[in-house]
């Protein structure tokens, strides 16, 4: 009777430890966070960021797996002379190339191959998300050599942006100041104070 009372006992606190932690624990939906402006989630701890769960890693890893197959040898050269219309990341060998292209552009985005690429066809040129990273890679350059470098008495040694910065895993960030604005600016027309008579 004690052995049946005792696996009651347990089952229970288990149970009900389970359902606190269900409720207390608040995943994102894969493709971003829902939430308030700022990414931490609805009674998350403060100065916590949320980011949506990288539903694609798997899928990326094994996209890079089957071409890194392809590429064999030619793994280790220089990724210019493997990769066609590769402008940007430069004295790396390919397969560096591939592990930034998965673990740095695709996880800060939290997206797959195919938001840049057509699969099957790298190197093509068809989708404006290809240049539009080769030019946010040049702004975080500038922003890192040049501007952050210009900001006296910044607290860090070696400060630095990079694509995860303002991302945090999600393609089109929209808790920026621009988005902040535009969602306090009233609508033209409307009384002030936003309230209707």
């Amino acid at each position: 009777m004690r052995r049946i009372l005792v696996g009651l006992f347990a089952t229970a606190l288990f149970a009900i430890t389970s359902l606190t932690l269900i409720t207390n624990l608040r995943a994102q939906p894969p493709g971003g966070p829902g939430g308030p402006p700022g990414g931490r989630p609805p009674g998350g701890p403060p100065g916590m960021m949320g980011m949506p769960i990288d539903t694609f890693a798997t899928e990326r890893d094994s996209l890079v797996k089957t071409i890194m197959d392809d590429l064999g040898p030619r793994a280790s050269m220089p990724a210019e002379s493997v990769f066609r219309h590769l402008k940007m990341i430069k004295g790396r060998t390919a397969e560096q190339v591939l592990q930034t292209m998965n673990r740095g552009f695709g996880r800060s985005l939290g997206v797959r191959c195919q938001h840049c690429h057509v699969l099957g066809h790298w190197g093509d040129e068809d989708k404006d998300t290809k240049q539009i990273a080769r030019d946010m890679m040049t702004m975080t350059g500038k922003i890192n050599d040049e501007l952050l470098p210009a900001i006296k008495n910044i607290k860090s040694e070696h400060p630095g942006v990079g694509c995860f910065t303002c991302h945090r895993g999600t393609a089109r960030p929209g808790n920026g100041p621009m988005a902040q604005m535009q969602q306090q600016a009233p609508p033209p027309g409307a009384p002030p104070g936003g309230v209707k008579k």
